[in-house]
Formats: C-alpha cells, structure tokens, sequence
C-alpha cells in the first residue's frame, strides 16, 4: 500500500533542507525509522515502511510504501504527515 502527500514551499533551500530533516525526524521517533539523505531526497527505511521526503525548489514530496502493520493505522499515519508537513513547510 503506498501513502502520497506533497507540500509545496516558499522556503530557501537551506531552510527547506532543516525542515525535512525535521519532519524525517519526528518519523522516525514515532515509527522507530532509520533516515539518510541521498542528494536532495531523504530516505525512510523501517521493516513496515519504505519511503522517501523529496526536496524540490518549491515543493516537498512524501512517498511511502507501507506494510500490513502500518496499513492499519493508515489513516493516522496520513493525518500525522500532514500535520507535520503543515507545521515544517510554512514560513
């Protein structure tokens, strides 16, 4: 199952790199998530999920490829990215 979400951003790059790190932060403590950057994306690896932040010039995009544990609380896991993205993205 795959969990989608994009932000877009008016930040400076340098800005906008804090800010991922601090979503892929707050991941990773709820989720027990490992992180490491590979250019401009972040990558997420947990047994239960397989993801990436994507950081652009005006945008930031999640993908996550999630397992049957995760599957089941979808729908906080989706509200929690979008709080955090809300939060992080916004000058």
């Amino acid at each position: 199952m795959r969990i989608e979400r994009q932000r877009t951003h008016q930040l400076a790059p340098s800005v906008a790199r804090e800010r991922v790190e601090r979503i892929a932060a707050k991941l990773a403590e709820r989720f027990s998530a490992r992180c490491r950057w590979e250019g401009d994306r972040l990558c997420v690896e947990h047994p239960a999920v397989q993801g990436s932040l994507t950081l652009q010039p005006d945008s930031v995009t999640l993908q996550a490829d999630i397992g049957f544990p995760v599957s089941l609380m979808r729908a906080q896991v989706e509200a929690e990215i979008d709080r955090l993205m809300q939060r992080e993205l916004t000058p």
